[in-house]
């Protein structure tokens, strides 16, 4: 089963860099069903990558690409992960 949530705050997505996730609203309450090493993936570009670290208390978590020379941008925005953007996690 896949968990869906949308980005709220865009964030820089370098090469083997972690990506921040922030959401809002409903999506927060899902935070706690993701567990670091859960398989991410960004709807637009198909990226993949894993989740790092979770902000339980915050609105926030982190993704590391699933390879050290990729990154997890959107299409839309080369670089960064996009305001908007869906990104999708294996719980």
């Amino acid at each position: 089963m896949a968990t869906t949530v949308t980005n709220r705050v865009a964030s820089q997505s370098l090469n083997g860099q972690d990506v921040k996730v922030s959401v809002i609203g409903a999506d927060i309450a899902d935070l706690q069903l993701f567990e670091p090493g859960m398989l991410c993936t960004n709807q637009s570009s198909s990226k993949t990558g894993t989740v790092n670290r979770v902000d339980y208390f915050g609105n926030s978590f982190t993704i590391t690409p699933i390879q050290p020379d990729k990154n997890f941008e959107s299409v839309s925005t080369y670089g960064y992960l996009a305001v908007g953007e869906t990104v999708s996690v294996a719980t």
